[in-house]
């Protein structure tokens, strides 16, 4: 009889068993090649945040206001906008500098009108790419526990938020907690006309923006990262504490059950979020001179609170 040739049963399993150690080895490999463009994204619509900024700033002289609210209050019966532009935010006067007018100028006209409230707006799902960082899965966020002011969600939440400085949002008792919100030392917070020369640290050593990692809104609201619904701090961070920090954000509706990067606690008073994101190591940073920097987990404490202050004259170290 004649014999076929072939391969014995030992010889595939072999075979098998060599080609599941080289896909073992080369996924890592594909992940972190991933990733790395994930991050490239990541850093290209901060970079192109940064820069808008710059454009509102010789436009108008001054860097936008984090909220037209006080944060974690809606009341608009105190302030400078008495009446208007209720959740309004840095991310709407953004806009047309991201080449987002078609966005901005329907934003802008209902806004104007008697009662304007952001939360209300019609087109607020509208997904604005410059805002969506990839590496998080659940970028862009559309689903909310609960609706708007007559519509379906509270509206298309993202990735970017600014920085308000390197403490609380709103220290202090409950009844005045609100008021200290416009006395924050970064370059954005209620209310705030920071222009270049009012950042005296240097705008290499100040920063502008950061990542944000989304939570869900399963049973509750988590609104870190809301834009049409900033007013109670979740569009800013502070830099108290390092980035992708294990302490939980101190912040009025976060969810029951956040993400476990994101780990928050509820509160009213003494409020912040931190800087957090997917990115092996650490988060982006995008500083008052317009660049865009890496700053790792754990960047020596008292370095990265002298990086959210604009004029505190903190001796700074690398980072």
């Amino acid at each position: 009889m004649r014999r076929t040739p072939g391969f014995t049963l030992v010889e595939l399993l072999v075979v098998i068993a060599i080609i599941g150690i080289l896909i073992a080895l080369l996924l890592p490999a594909v992940q972190a090649a991933r990733e790395s463009a994930r991050r490239t994204q990541c850093v290209s619509n901060l970079k192109q945040l940064a820069l808008a900024m710059h454009g509102h700033a010789d436009s108008k002289g001054y860097f936008p206001h984090s909220h037209y609210n006080y944060i974690d209050s809606t009341d608009t019966s105190t302030g400078p906008y008495l009446g208007k532009n209720n959740r309004r935010c840095w991310f709407h006067d953004m806009l047309p500098y991201i080449e987002q007018t078609t966005l901005y100028e329907p934003f802008d006209s209902f806004m104007a009108t008697a009662g304007g409230d952001a939360l209300a707006f019609k087109q607020l799902q509208s997904i604005v790419p410059t805002f969506v960082c990839p590496s998080d899965s659940l970028s862009p966020k559309l689903e909310t526990f609960w609706g708007g002011l007559g519509t379906p969600n509270q509206g298309f939440s993202g990735n970017l938020i600014v920085c308000v400085g390197n403490d609380y949002f709103n220290r202090g008792p409950l009844s005045p907690a609100h008021l200290n919100s416009a006395k924050l030392n970064g370059v954005f917070f209620a209310h705030s006309k920071v222009k270049f020369a009012d950042i005296t640290d240097g705008t290499t050593n100040t920063a502008l923006a950061s990542e944000l990692i989304l939570s869900t809104d399963i049973g509750s609201h988590d609104i870190r990262g809301r834009y049409y619904n900033p007013a109670h701090g979740g569009v800013v961070f502070s830099t108290r504490v390092t980035p992708n920090t294990l302490v939980p954000d101190r912040f009025n509706w976060c969810s029951n059950t956040p993400v476990p990067a994101a780990p928050c606690t509820y509160t009213a008073t003494d409020m912040f979020v931190s800087a957090r994101s997917y990115h092996p190591g650490g988060v982006n940073f995008g500083l008052a001179d317009g660049s865009v920097r890496f700053v790792i987990n754990y960047i020596d404490p008292a370095v990265y609170k002298a990086l959210g202050s604009r004029d505190g004259g903190e001796a700074m170290g690398d980072f």
